[in-house]
């Protein structure tokens, strides 16, 4: 029995030797491989997502720990990646955040070093604007970094001591969606938009255009509404292919809506909107064309308002005088006496003739009242005044003298080419005016490129007339009185039936 036992004792050994050999094998630590931070666009900068990569040789689970002397996490400190917070400081300095790595025997650590800035501070101003559009938002409650103000009557709010980094500002006001926008803040003056809407203040203004003379529809044509300072906004809408149109979210009160096809504006106007919903509907200028009897010349017309125009300044021509004779009918840079001679020249062509006012209101002219075609007449004051209300002038300037700037008639009539310095109208009239110059009361041609000048048939005293005047560097339309003796433009009006 007892060698039994001693024999089996003998065969163990070497199993038990193998056991000890293994059992007294030392555990390996986890190897941390990469450690690294990357800074978070937060308030001051001072947000750091530092992140590990490890592993364990014998491929034992890991666990981790983030630690910190100074500063503070935002989230779980156990995971490979961790929000490290640093302290608030005035001056730049450096910390120290570590990860210690362990596989449940042996742990490492590694140290990550980190520069934080120091906390800085900026101005923040802009502007409250209803949405798609630079309609200003007043009495709206703006807050960003703890911080409140309310906008003034034009949209504007203003913070001094907003942190610097990415901030969110806020705009609130009652009936209105809450606005929000993001912006990375800088060191200096920052500027911000908000939008916001409104159910209840804005409108929905639709309706179908189409032409003023054949009143068919006209499908993809561009509606726009212009903001304050008649940039294009956001609000527009194409019409489809039966006219209609239709534009939301539009800030109730007085708005200018401007036409457009795929070459021009074609008609730009007016519309006061006081309730959600507003139904308008568009009547476009249609230019056609119109043959003088007296001399088979060809013109194109344009319904404005209640009357038609001549979309062409005149060219009757039966006689023509050089600049320095006193009276009669021009060609802008012409010296001669010949009429052929003068219909051949670029300028006759694309300007037409210049008359001075005698000759313009002549009834020897094959019409029995003035220089115009049969059927047409040369308009007074009055009409031209029709005009330029109809096109968006305020009543009350009507009757000045000299430049009137309301509605910006003058750059509505006005063609959109061929001015200098690039003063070209938008035509949203479709009159068309070219720069074609004048005859001063003296003699001599000025101003070909930069001026147009056009007679009315209302006198102004025995030696002078009521004239209108368009320049290239002004959107507006003058109301001058002149010499009789000077050369000037004609366009005519046609005779009511």
């Amino acid at each position: 029995m007892k060698n039994q036992l001693i024999r089996q004792i003998i065969r163990l050994i070497p199993l038990m030797a193998v056991f000890m050999l293994f059992s007294c094998e030392k555990n390996l630590p986890p190897r941390i491989t990469k450690t690294e931070f990357a800074r978070e666009p937060g308030i001051g900068n001072n947000n750091f997502d530092v992140r590990v990569e490890a592993s364990d040789p014998e491929l034992n689970p890991l666990t981790y720990r983030w630690s910190a002397k100074k500063g503070s996490f935002s989230g779980p400190t156990d995971q490979t990646d961790a929000i490290w917070v640093a302290p608030v400081s005035s001056t730049d300095d450096s910390y120290e955040v570590i990860i210690s790595v362990s596989d449940g025997q042996a742990e490492t650590s590694d140290t990550l070093s980190i520069t934080v800035q120091a906390l800085r501070f900026a101005k923040l101003t802009g502007f409250a604007l209803f949405t798609n559009c630079k309609v200003p938002v007043g009495g709206a409650i703006i807050r960003v970094d703890g911080k409140t103000d309310t906008t003034a009557l034009d949209g504007s709010f203003s913070f001094d001591g907003v942190r610097v980094g990415r901030q969110t500002i806020t705009a609130e006001k009652p009936d209105f969606t809450v606005g929000m926008t993001k912006l990375m803040v800088s060191e200096g003056v920052n500027t911000a938009l908000i939008d916001l809407t409104s159910e209840k203040y804005t409108c929905k203004l639709y309706g179908n255009i189409t032409g003023n003379m054949s009143h068919n529809p006209k499908p993809f044509y561009t509606v726009t509404i212009l903001n304050p300072d008649n940039s294009d906004s956001g609000l527009k809408f194409i019409s489809g292919v039966d006219g209609y149109y239709e534009i939301s979210g539009i800030p109730l009160g007085l708005v200018r809506l401007i036409v457009r096809d795929d070459v021009r504006a074609r008609m730009e106007t007016l519309v006061y909107l006081e309730t959600t919903d507003h139904l308008f509907n568009i009547l476009v200028p249609e230019p056609f064309r119109f043959t003088d009897s007296r001399d088979n010349m060809e013109y194109e017309a344009v319904r404005i308002s209640s009357k038609i125009w001549m979309a062409q300044n005149l060219a009757y021509i039966p006689h023509v005088a050089p600049s320095f004779d006193q009276g009669g009918i021009w060609v802008y840079g012409y010296s001669g006496y010949d009429p052929a001679a003068a219909k051949a020249t670029d300028n006759f062509t694309k300007y037409g003739c210049l008359y001075d006012w005698k000759t313009a209101t002549s009834p020897d002219n094959a019409n029995g009242k003035d220089i115009c075609p049969p059927g047409w007449h040369l308009p007074d004051d009055d009409e031209w005044k029709s005009m330029e209300l109809a096109l968006g002038m305020e009543a009350t300037e009507l009757d000045s003298t000299g430049w009137r700037f309301s509605g910006d008639v003058g750059k509505k009539i006005k063609f959109e080419a061929g001015w200098d310095s690039d003063g070209n109208g938008s035509n949203s009239s479709s009159f068309s005016a070219l720069p074609a110059g004048y005859r001063y009361a003296t003699g001599g041609f000025l101003g070909m490129g930069g001026f147009a000048t056009f007679w009315t048939a209302t006198v102004f005293d025995a030696a002078s007339s009521y004239r209108r005047y368009l320049y290239y560097n002004q959107p507006a339309i003058g109301r001058f009185n002149d010499f009789i003796t000077s050369g000037f433009s004609v366009r005519c009006v046609k005779n009511s039936d």
